[in-house]
């Protein structure tokens, strides 16, 4: 009788942080800069290695079977199938990935960047490569416009490094800020998906290309004066930052990404805090506070705080100790 492969120990552990966008959303995508903060919530996965070529993926989304010699699609796992075509000809055998999550994936927290990571410096190890900061991040961001087409890569960026990155994608660009900040998420209670969101953009702009640009382009100056104030203050308790922050608010609303709803969340937030302003994509998802809050009625709110732990993988030795590697 073959071995059964749910008898193998767990091999590896990885996991990746949560991330929210501080600012620069829709302008990153054009290649402006961006401010991400990675959160204290992560996606953990522990690898089981397997005696055959099969990889089963089981998480709270889906539990999907397939093979390592020809990987097919899943709509709901598609970052994780990504990761595993990219590695494929490296693994010698299949693996069994038990997914689990500490935060919501319809929140607009960067799930599917976080489940991203956690997959590529899982698999590095399994494969015994060691990858510089931004050859993981490409090798990533490639799986990113494989599965949607698009995409700045801004969030995995923050969920690889911990803490709360200035992402450049013209200079090629994650350096770290040592700043600490605590943060609200306010759930608006529902999502438009960010394809739809910008297909909407497009469409509003569509005969003002060049006014377009020229918003974008002051949304990355905001960011790139938000940033200088953040290095030199090493703060973000500073009015002038809140100031900058307010400003990218102001910006998005002129996108048109704001609502009714979002619009009455940031108001009620302003009354109690510095700054408030949408985070992600916007028309949904969150508004973050900075700052934390005890309720805001009838949404529900997640308070957060920036974490400086980034994607890791730990090797489950067979005396059960564990070596920490971080990535």
């Amino acid at each position: 009788m073959p071995p059964n492969p749910t008898q193998n120990p767990i091999q590896y552990i990885s996991s990746a942080p949560a991330n929210v966008m501080l600012m620069g959303e829709h302008s990153v995508v054009y290649g402006q800069p961006a401010l991400v903060a990675s959160l204290t919530p992560r996606i953990q996965i522990e690898w089981t290695p397997r005696d055959d070529r099969q990889l089963d993926i089981i998480s709270e989304l889906a539990h999907f079977t397939t093979q390592l010699d020809q990987i097919k699609d899943h709509p709901k796992l598609r970052f994780v199938l990504a990761a595993l075509k990219a590695f494929a000809p490296k693994l010698a055998q299949g693996w069994t990935l038990r997914i689990h999550s500490e935060f919501p994936d319809d929140w607009g927290l960067g799930s599917s960047a976080a489940v991203l990571a956690a997959c590529l410096v899982g698999l590095e190890n399994i494969c015994q490569l060691k990858l510089s900061d931004w050859a993981r991040f490409e090798l990533g961001h490639r799986c990113i416009l494989d599965v949607q087409g698009r995409g700045s890569g801004a969030d995995l960026a923050a969920s690889l490094t911990g803490g709360l990155v200035f992402f450049d994608p013209s200079r090629q660009c994650i350096q770290p800020i040592p700043v600490s900040l605590d943060l609200c998420l306010i759930y608006s209670g529902y999502k438009t998906p960010t394809s739809q969101v910008l297909a909407q953009v497009a469409k509003a702009w569509a005969d003002r290309p060049e006014e377009l640009q020229a918003l974008y382009q002051k949304m990355g100056d905001t960011t790139r004066s938000a940033y200088q104030i953040l290095t030199k203050t090493h703060s973000a308790d500073d009015p002038a930052f809140y100031q900058q922050v307010t400003h990218y608010q102001q910006l998005m609303t002129q996108l048109g990404v704001s609502d009714p709803t979002l619009d009455n969340i940031v108001d009620q937030l302003r009354t109690c805090l510095p700054a408030a302003k949408i985070s992600g994509s916007g028309l949904g998802d969150c508004v973050i506070g900075f700052g934390h809050i005890k309720a805001l009625p009838p949404y529900k709110i997640m308070n957060a705080r920036i974490n400086s732990r980034p994607a890791e993988c730990i090797s489950q030795a067979r005396n059960h100790h564990q070596t920490q590697v971080t990535l």
